[in-house]
Formats: C-alpha cells, structure tokens, sequence
C-alpha cells in the first residue's frame, strides 16, 4: 500500500491502465503562436511573386536583404493584427523568435526599406490573388460541395486620409460611402475610402475572390463582375445558388444569374416604406396580393405551371362580399421562368429561401474577422493600389488560417483566429 497513493493495488495479471483526458492533452500539446505563425506563413506558396519581384534587386551597392525575408515579415503583420510597418519592427527588435522565424539577423529595415517593399509589391497584387486562387484550389479537392452556394457583399475600407478636407484630401481616389447604422440619428454611418467587393463560399465561410473600388461605388452593378471573376480564377466555379441583400436587387442581377441557371437568393427592394407593395400587386417580401391588397397564401407547385396562390379564407375584407361587382375570391398561378426578378426562382418565405438566405451571414463573419484580426481597418494606406493589394492580404491570411486548419484536419475549428504572437 505505500507504493500506492490511492490504496488501490491492480489486479494480479492485469496491466495497470492510465486514463489520460483527451482536452486536457490536446491543450498540453497545442502548438506556441510563434509556431503556429510559421505554421502559417509556411503554408503560403509565394514563388511566382518571389521570382517576379527578383528584377527589382540592385546591381550595383550593397545587396538589400532578400525578398523572401521581407515578404514573410510584410504577411506576418496581417496574421498579428499589426496597424504599420513601425508596429513590425518594433516587435522585431523586441522579439528574436519573430526574427529568426521571418528570417533576419540582428540587422533589421529600416522603416522606408519596408514601405519600398509594399509600394513595389503592389504593382503585382495580381499575384497575390494567385496565391489566393492556389488556395482556394485546394479547399476544393478537401472540402465537399465547396462553391456550390456562394454569398456576395461588400464593406466598407476606411483611407488614410482626410476626406474632410475635400480638394485638399491627400487621396484623391477616395471617395465617400455611407452604410445604414442605428448608432446614427440620420440612420447612417459615413466613411472616406473604398469598397472590398467579395464573393465567398457560404457554407464554409471561405472567400473565393475579391475587387476594390472607390467608396461611392454602388453595390449592386459589381455583382455580374464578380462571378465573372470567380468563374475566370476557378474551372470548377459553377455555382447552385448566390445570396445577397436587397441591394444586389434588380431585374439585371437576377436575369444574369438565372440565365447562368444560378438561383438568385436576393429580398426585393421596398418601393415606399409606409406601403410596401409593389403597385398593389406584390408585397415587400415577393408574395402576391389578392384584390383587397391582402398577401395570398401558397397552395403548391406544379412543375408546369409554376405556383399557386390563393386568396386567404380570412383577412381580407372583400372575400365574403355579397352586393356589387367586386368579389374577391381568386386563384393565382406564377411562372418563375416568365418574371424571375418579381417572383422569384426560389420562392420567398419558403423553408428552402429561408435556408439559403440563413447562410448570407458567413460573408458577413468573414469581414467582421478581416477587420478585427486581419488588420483590414488598421493600416496607413492611400490610393486604390495600395487598398487592393491590402485587402488582398487580409483576405489571403483570413484564407491561409483556415487553410492550416483543414491540413491539420481540424476542419470543425478552422474558422478560429490566433490573434497575436505571446
């Protein structure tokens, strides 16, 4: 019994079993954030923009310190959430594990050697969006039915500028955008700076492709261009369903789309807020009116004719009227394929709309993330060159952390974010 702190001996013949709690090991063996950095920045396959950016190395003077050095250390800034390049060489300088894991020695940039490096490299952020596309690639092969329902949005990219200043602004392709907020008494919220246009995976909550344009922008004509994207980046990009507010709608979204046989999950626009109907006919949310301007309740489905409506049994004033002419009491079939953009390829209010639009909220988690751990709000950044090649850095390390998790076959947890290097 002394042998034995618990005064329990095992049983004669049989081997003494260990319990171990699963949690507790996989805590215990959770990799450091140094670690999982270059976990991550490995994980980013930048040679054809490494071998693009060899032209610019100098032929005469002293060498300048390696592209390769300089870009994991401009990606790692996106991965810590850090605001400008002082941030990064000031953690440089502070943390030899960051430096040895970027690869520099005791000598480090100096801050304008860092900005030379980003306004070279946005020259080429079409290489960037290469490696967003490899990436992307493949999550397609891990990932069963990636792309198939797909959500479009923007947001808002503040400049870093002074829009008040008007003529005097020191980015002039900056422009102001506005966006509906309930923390304002005019119920909107202004910004100076761009637009992060963006097409993602729904289901996964995955982006696929991005464009930028200045902040006066409206949303909806960037729909057409961004599935074109998507559908130039990727052979496989044949979308079942695309999800998006009321702004996208409008009969050439919805006809673009159903002409591609995509389904177009998009609420109708309000006409007037105090009505909400469209000439008496339909109401806000797509659903027929009867002739005492009551929403018709759906019947069913015929695969020929489309669907049925029917005046409702109750609530409406005129379907138990007996004198004058108008008795309301009336059955109404839709086509889809005749007025998509009115009725709608998917019917509105139906568990299936419901499902699909439930998912529109991944696009939304996607760039409350980008800004609050990829860096997509905090930056020093003018002109529309310089945004998109930022934008498409957040994006690329929001993707490259997701990426890691599916490697590591951590699939239920690859949307989590480590914040900060300990």
């Amino acid at each position: 019994m002394s042998g034995n702190s618990s005064g329990l001996l095992p049983l004669k013949g049989w081997p003494l079993v260990v319990l171990i709690n699963t949690s507790d090991l996989a805590r215990t063996c959770k990799p450091s954030p140094h670690a999982e950095l270059r976990e991550r920045l490995d994980a980013i396959d930048a040679t054809a923009l490494l071998s693009r950016l060899k032209q610019y190395r100098p032929r005469q003077g002293r060498p300048g310190f390696p592209n390769e050095v300089m870009w994991r250390a401009y990606a790692a800034t996106y991965f810590l959430n850090l605001p400008h390049t002082n941030a990064l060489i000031r953690l440089l300088r502070e943390d030899p594990l960051l430096r040895e894991l970027c690869g520099f020695g005791d000598n480090l940039p100096h801050r304008t050697t860092f900005n030379r490096f980003i306004r070279r490299l946005g020259y080429h952020s079409s290489l960037v969006e290469q490696v967003i596309t490899g990436g992307a690639e493949e999550m397609n092969e891990r990932l069963p039915g990636f792309g198939k329902v797909v959500a479009v949005d923007s947001t808002a990219v503040r400049s870093h500028s002074n829009g008040y200043r008007n003529k005097g602004a020191s980015d002039q392709e900056a422009s102001w955008t506005a966006k509906t907020s309930a923390r304002s008494k005019d119920g909107a919220e202004w910004s100076w700076g761009f637009k992060t246009h963006m097409v993602a995976d729904a289901t996964y909550g995955i982006p696929l492709a991005v464009n930028v344009t200045t902040g006066s922008r409206s949303d909806n004509p960037e729909l057409p261009p961004l599935i074109e994207k998507a559908q130039a980046m990727y052979s496989w990009f044949k979308p079942e369903a695309v999800i998006a507010d009321r702004g996208y709608d409008g009969r050439p979204n919805v006809y673009y789309l159903s002409g591609k046989g995509i389904k177009p999950v998009i609420p109708r626009r309000r006409t007037t807020a105090e009505r909400g109907l469209y000439g008496g006919i339909y109401t806000k949310e797509g659903v027929p009116t009867c002739l005492g301007n009551v929403a018709m309740e759906f019947v069913r489905s015929d695969p020929k004719r489309g669907r049925l409506y029917r005046c409702r049994s109750e609530g409406c004033h005129l379907k138990d009227k007996t004198t004058g002419s108008t008795h309301c009491d009336i059955e109404v079939w839709e086509d889809p394929k005749a007025e998509p953009w009115l009725v709608g390829i998917v019917r509105r209010g139906s568990p299936e709309w419901d499902e699909l639009y439930s998912k529109r909220q991944s696009i939304e988690r996607i760039f409350k993330s980008m800004k609050e751990s990829r860096r997509l709000e905090r930056h020093c950044v003018r002109g529309l060159r310089q945004i998109r090649l930022h934008a498409l850095m957040s994006t690329l390390a929001y993707q490259t952390t997701i990426l890691v998790a599916l490697r590591r076959g951590e699939a239920a947890t690859m949307r989590w974010m480590v914040k900060a290097v300990a």
